[in-house]
């Protein structure tokens, strides 16, 4: 289907004291984490792409600036393309007309008694086996969780591609100010040490502000990125030539970048002593651009969920995060 339901610097959320505007996936993770603490299901449900009407759910899959969802319904389609169809553009365009109903009728089959079961149940469920009374849980950080790999002699990034191949490289990572990023390493990493700096392979270089475990090579790298950050990085391996790609660095309402999905890991601390427990939310879409004619399809700049969040429980507290008491 097409959308799954499916310094030290310390990077931890001190609400009281943020002086930047609050990110909007922040925001998102904060109003999906109190949804839970308050048994709000209505708020959970807003938050996802299964609240939102037909007409703006057919504005969102029009207009969504994502190679990726728009090669997921190119492949579906069942009619043969027309021979003048020859670029991505004409045959998304075609692809869209003959099956988006299709996929709002899919979309529409979840209905809030069925999102109330299979998406907030559980994870209440969940907690209740761990004893966790709400009302005294903390939450101590909202995170873009970024799942990085190697494969074929360099660093592989999760991620969604731009429309235009020729403008933005697969390889390129957008990262936002103010929103903390972990980028947690698996297996294939093994020894090989991720930076990020001012040159595309100059480990002199190294940009070390808003970073923690900056070219170590071991355990979780974490960003958080403001206004005084460059807006153009890079991310290498300062011991292989050609493993990385260009960093781009935005305002979150910048929109010159893909309508990328992204992981939101929420972190959250009880007890006494304190224990660190985690649930992650996929697929949040979001820099969604709302019609020249909002009084037509309201739909929000703001990002929504697309698939069940998940309850993965109690771990070890993550680097850089502390107890909040």
């Amino acid at each position: 289907m097409f959308f799954k339901v499916s310094t030290t610097l310390i990077i931890a959320l001190t609400f009281s004291t943020l002086s930047a505007q609050v990110h909007p996936k922040e925001a998102l993770g904060r109003k999906i984490f109190d949804s839970f603490r308050t048994n709000n299901f209505k708020s959970l449900y807003d938050s996802s792409i299964f609240s939102i009407s037909e007409e703006n759910f057919k504005f969102l899959l029009q207009n969504i600036r994502n190679q990726s969802l728009r090669n997921d319904l190119i492949s579906i389609h069942s009619l043969p393309f027309p021979q003048d169809a020859s670029n991505a553009e004409q045959r998304w365009e075609l692809a869209f007309k003959h099956n988006w109903r299709n996929e709002w009728r899919h979309l529409s089959r979840f209905t809030p008694e069925r999102i109330h079961e299979e998406a907030m149940l559980p994870i209440l469920k969940k907690a209740r086996e761990y004893e966790i009374q709400w009302k005294t849980v903390q939450l101590i950080a909202i995170e873009i969780l970024l799942p990085v790999s190697w494969q074929n002699g360099r660093f592989v990034i999760q991620g969604d591609p731009d429309l235009d191949d020729n403008a933005s490289s697969s390889r390129t990572l957008y990262l936002d100010r103010n929103l903390n990023y972990r980028l947690r390493l698996d297996n294939k990493t093994y020894s090989k040490a991720f930076m990020i700096g001012t040159d595309s392979e100059d480990s002199d270089l190294e940009y070390k502000t808003g970073i923690l475990g900056n070219g170590t090579g071991q355990g979780d790298i974490l960003v958080r990125f403001d206004r005084n950050t460059p807006d153009q990085l890079h991310y290498f391996c300062p011991d292989l030539k050609g493993a990385g790609g260009e960093i781009r660095v935005l305002d979150f309402h910048h929109t010159n970048r893909p309508n990328q999905r992204h992981d939101l890991l929420l972190t959250f601390a009880y007890g006494s002593p304190p224990e660190a427990y985690q649930i992650l939310v996929p697929q949040v879409l979001t820099n969604l651009r709302p019609p020249s004619n909002p009084k037509q399809y309201p739909l929000p700049d703001l990002p929504i969920f697309c698939e069940r969040p998940r309850w993965i429980g109690l771990v070890r507290l993550p680097r850089g995060l502390q107890y909040p008491y």
